[in-house]
């Protein structure tokens, strides 16, 4: 039977470097989550500004149609980052299932590699136990005549 071992280790590292792109994309989702509510905390500090300021007042209608716009930017970016981590999470989940196999098939084979061992074992126990019991009586007959 053919080891399985170095397939395994290859597939590990699958899953490391599948694991590491699903962190990444984690990790982007959490910094766009960040730089979004830092805009929005600027968006309320410019609103604020401009009910104090009549000039600036004048110019929110714009600032607010450019607020919108990249309100949908960051909607965009957010939808886009989650499909790319859901595929990433079921790639991920793929190359995990495929190495479990391998693990699966190798402990069944080292087990059968195991059982067969033993049984070699047992019959040559039981062969030498043979050998030694016919000894044995071989002399007990040559003892007897």
């Amino acid at each position: 039977m053919k080891d399985l071992k170095p397939l395994i280790r290859l597939n590990q590292r699958e899953v490391d470097q599948r694991r590491r792109v699903v962190v990444q994309l984690q990790e982007s989702q959490d910094r766009l989550v960040a730089e979004r509510e830092q805009f929005e905390q600027q968006v309320i500090v410019e609103r604020d500004l401009a009910a104090t300021d009549l000039m600036l007042a004048k110019s929110y209608p714009a600032f607010a149609r450019r607020v919108e716009m990249l309100r949908e930017e960051y909607e965009r970016r957010a939808a886009t980052l989650r499909l790319e981590l859901e595929r990433a999470e079921e790639a991920l989940a793929e190359a995990f299932r495929e190495q479990k196999k391998f693990e699966q098939v190798q402990e069944q084979r080292d087990l059968a590699a195991k059982e067969a061992r033993r049984y070699r074992e047992t019959q040559m126990f039981d062969e030498v136990a043979s050998i030694r019991f016919s000894r044995q009586q071989g002399v007990a007959e040559e003892g007897e005549g």
